[in-house]
């Protein structure tokens, strides 16, 4: 068979790949114009992001904030706006929204006390519309006149408070379950503190001697432990209370005249305390 002459083979266009090159690209844009896509992705991505931010923001704003717990929520020797009500009064400050504070702290509250008061219809409404938690408890749970014995201080591994520290964990991993369960599917913080002293501090501690000092500090830092680490298993958060009250070496100034409660300034150091660990 012949071969076909080269000159058979010519055409009309004296460039054929650029022609094809330029047919090619015309498609694509054509196509990106019928598809409109340069223009409309950045968009639906810009509206998505802004909703996507709108709605976690309304989702960490605070509308209630419930306090439970003893007397040192409850404000007791003190005349003097509770923590809590503080806690309340700064969120809405800085939210400029209204902020609802129910303060559901007894004085003399134990552990097992606020267990039976979780019972109650009123108390479980009241936590359903809460979007913060905060809880201070455990204090009454021990006996402050045995802490000078020898078998309960450090030296004997605190001894003869073994049981009772058991219970408190116990009763704590209790409450923290219920009150997460009010509100299974709805965002809520929930924040236990700790103590600075489950008995008297300061000044008038050192008044009651070595061993009351020495023993009701060691008895204070395993509740905190204990408090924590119920906290952190229940995925709530502590706060530490103890540290910032002992940063001077002297709490006497934060507390009131029984040496026991906090006075206006330590209810001041308190919400200072919270309100950074909600928004840490």
């Amino acid at each position: 068979m012949s071969s076909p002459d080269k000159s058979d083979m010519t055409t009309d266009d004296p460039h054929p790949r650029r022609t094809a090159r330029t047919a090619l690209l015309l498609l694509i844009v054509l196509l990106g114009l019928t598809l409109d896509l340069p223009t409309t992705a950045p968009v639906r991505a810009t509206a998505v992001s802004r909703t996507v931010v709108k709605e976690k923001q309304e989702k960490n704003v605070v509308r209630t904030v419930v306090g439970l717990g003893d007397s040192v929520p409850a404000g007791s020797a003190c005349d003097c706006d509770p923590y809590v009500s503080l806690v309340g009064d700064a969120l809405a400050t800085r939210q400029g929204t209204g902020v609802a504070t129910e303060n559901l702290a007894a004085a003399g509250l134990t552990t097992r006390g606020l267990l039976d008061q979780l019972d109650d219809d009123a108390t479980r409404r009241t936590l359903l519309a809460a979007d913060l938690t905060i809880i201070t408890i455990g204090a009454n749970d021990f006996d402050s006149d045995t802490v000078t014995d020898d078998d309960c201080g450090p030296g004997n591994d605190l001894a003869c408070y073994h049981d009772d520290l058991v219970r408190l964990r116990a009763n704590m991993d209790a409450i923290l379950a219920r009150v997460r369960a009010l509100r299974p599917r709805r965002e809520t913080r929930v924040l236990v503190t700790g103590y600075w002293n489950v008995f008297m501090d300061g000044a008038m501690a050192r008044a009651e001697g070595t061993a009351y000092v020495t023993n009701s500090d060691s008895l204070t830092r395993a509740v905190n432990a204990t408090l924590a680490a119920s906290a952190n298993a229940a995925g709530a958060r502590y706060v530490d209370l103890y540290t910032p009250f002992k940063d001077g070496g002297d709490d006497t100034a934060l507390l009131a005249g029984d040496g026991d409660h906090p006075a206006a300034t330590g209810h001041r150091l308190i919400a200072h305390e919270v309100l950074s660990a909600i928004f840490r």
